[in-house]
C-alpha cells in the first residue's frame, strides 16, 4: 500500500513540475499581438528564420543593416532590411510582409 501511495506522489510531483516549467517557458516567449508599432514589426520579423539568417550572413561580412517598417491601410506590415554596402549601387535587401496578428504573408529579397 505504501508503495502505491509513494508511486502516486511521484507521478503527481512530476506532473506538476512539467506544468510549472511549461508556464515559465510560455511566459518567457510570450508574444503580444497585434503588432502596433514599427519597432514591434521589426522585432517580430527578426524572429523569422530566413530573416535572421539573412541578417546574420550580411552582418558577419561586416555590413551594417538598415531597418524600416511601415503599415498599409489593410494592417499589413512591410518590413525591409538593407545591407549597407555603399558605394555599390545595388544594395542587397530582404523584405517581409505580415499581418498585424503575426501571420507572415511573404518574404523576398534581391538588390535595388
Amino acid at each position: 500500500m505504501m508503495k502505491i501511495i509513494s508511486h502516486r506522489i511521484l507521478i503527481a510531483v512530476v506532473f506538476l513540475s512539467v506544468l510549472f516549467l511549461g508556464c515559465i517557458e510560455e511566459e518567457n516567449h510570450k508574444r503580444e499581438f497585434s503588432i502596433d508599432t514599427p519597432e514591434e514589426a521589426i522585432e517580430y520579423a527578426k524572429t523569422d528564420n530566413c530573416t535572421r539568417e539573412w541578417i546574420e550572413a550580411w552582418s558577419e561580412l561586416g555590413y551594417s543593416i538598415k531597418e524600416d517598417a511601415s503599415v498599409d491601410n489593410q494592417s499589413i506590415w512591410h518590413v525591409r532590411f538593407e545591407a549597407d554596402v555603399y558605394p555599390i549601387l545595388e544594395q542587397p535587401f530582404h523584405n517581409i510582409n505580415m499581418h498585424s496578428n503575426g501571420t507572415i504573408l511573404s518574404r523576398f529579397g534581391g538588390a535595388i
